[in-house]
């Protein structure tokens, strides 16, 4: 204050003419610096506080993940509840109105005809081609054969919701879930300047499938900066292709629906997909059924009873808000929450019990007693021996292939939720020579996370 009350004397000693110029010049900048003042208001009212921030998204077929890189930080951005990992699910409701994530996925037992998940699987493929692969038959909600001009046709899913297309794309659905992590990055950095985004897709998408993928981004606001596969991305989160002492890398994804293994070439700061294999039919979901097969073995003997569920139970046990497992009920739903709590616990720790709460008495128990399981580790790994068995052929598949040995391979990097699972891991360990595989960065945001590193 005191420099700008000497430089405003300083120009009045030059006489009345300098002193009229200076203050025409004065109230020139209070003017402009008022018509600045109301545009950023303006502006900032409509989201706007700076430069377009660009988001690295996983969108993935069980579960999507949005993550951001801010001064060289990546952050994984969570939903107004604390959760990472959104569940790739939306629900269609009356009068327009759609849920998503842990909302939609306790919707769906109210309505699993008008909830769509596993989307992924579907989008940008032909309708005969999911008939012919078993697809289309697998779900609660309805596939049917779009509309398209020059026959063929690609896949909807039927609707009977007033407010909505009768029959609703995978694009759509895709495009749903984009735009609720569109809104949790919002919220996250707080400003709608969220333009642009980095995105993963599998090794075995083909023009088409990617096409579909990039229109659901845009439908949601989005628009692509850049496509990577989806191991590339959990590489680079490692920053593996800008280590010089790493040539092959090996990406174990093991996630909720499948097993997907890929060998990867490093150089130069560039890293592509040589090979990839896997099983379609081996994921966390097949684990969580064969544990929770032997939990129901174990309650209903414990109860005196065989085990029905209802809806309203059903929902309960879908529901994360529930995530105390001593007050799941004893039906086929909740057991199979205990299953998938269960698998979890037993990977921090050498023993742990699945619980439930008895909804019907039996010739043992009565109802809203509880029932409860103690499993060891070893007990797991020998129930589930020849699923987990099955991880390491694609493994062992790939590197012989390859004409490589396990010494070869430089990098071995974890992604997906059941490669937590100690028996695999250690498994991977002897089989690469006593080297553990990386996973520093939680598996089930490494793809979001490699594809936040890429941006500028």
């Amino acid at each position: 204050m005191g420099t700008r009350a000497r430089t405003a004397t300083s120009s009045s000693s030059n006489g009345g003419g300098g002193s009229s110029l200076g203050a025409h010049v004065g109230s020139l900048l209070l003017l402009v610096g008022g018509a600045f003042a109301v545009g950023s208001a303006l502006l900032a009212r409509q989201g706007f506080t700076g430069r377009d921030h660009v988001v690295g998204v996983d969108l993935g077929t069980t579960y999507s993940v949005v993550a951001i890189s801010q001064r060289n930080n990546v952050s994984v951005i969570p939903d107004a509840f604390g959760h990472v990992i959104i569940p790739s699910i939306v629900a269609f409701l009356p009068r327009g109105e759609t849920l998503v994530g842990r909302q939609a996925r306790a919707h769906r037992t109210k309505d699993p005809q008008h909830t769509v998940f596993n989307a992924k699987r579907f989008i940008g493929r032909q309708f005969d081609d999911v008939v012919q692969s078993g697809d289309a038959a697998a779900y609660e909600f309805a596939v049917a054969r779009a509309a398209s001009p020059g026959g063929g046709g690609g896949v909807c899913f039927p609707l009977a919701v007033a407010g909505h297309p009768a029959c609703v794309s995978p694009v759509a659905v895709g495009a749903a879930v984009v735009r609720h992590l569109r809104a949790m990055a919002q919220r996250f950095v707080g400003h709608a300047q969220i333009t642009k985004a980095v995105i993963a897709v599998p090794v075995d998408f083909d023009a088409a499938q990617r096409a579909a993928t990039q229109r659901a981004f845009r439908a949601a606001g989005l628009q692509v900066s850049r496509v990577l596969e989806e191991p590339t991305a959990a590489a680079i989160a490692y920053g593996l292709h800008q280590d010089p002492t790493v040539s092959f890398v090996l990406v174990f994804d093991f996630g909720g629906g499948t097993l997907d293994v890929s060998l990867l070439f490093a150089r130069s700061g560039s890293i592509s997909v040589v090979d990839t294999l896997g099983d379609n039919h081996l994921g966390g979901e097949d684990i969580d059924a064969q544990v929770a097969a032997f939990l129901t073995r174990e309650i209903a003997a414990q109860i005196g009873t065989t085990l029905t569920s209802t809806a309203s139970e059903m929902e309960e046990a879908d529901s994360d808000t529930n995530e105390d497992p001593t007050q799941l009920p004893c039906t086929p739903a909740g057991i199979r929450r205990a299953a998938e709590l269960l698998k979890r616990a037993l990977s921090a720790a050498p023993s742990a019990r699945a619980s439930c709460v008895v909804q019907s008495s039996g010739a043992r128990r009565r109802a809203g007693d509880t029932v409860s399981v103690l499993v060891t580790r070893a007990q797991f790994e020998e129930l589930c021996a020849d699923l987990l068995a099955r991880t390491l052929a694609p493994v062992r598949e790939i590197i012989a292939a390859n004409h490589m040995t396990p010494d070869e391979v430089d990098a071995v990097v974890l992604v997906g939720g059941s490669s937590r699972i100690p028996w695999v891991r250690a498994s991977l360990t002897a089989l690469f020579g006593g080297r553990a595989p990386l996973a520093t960065i939680d598996p089930d945001v490494a793809v979001a996370y490699g594809a936040a590193r890429v941006v500028d």
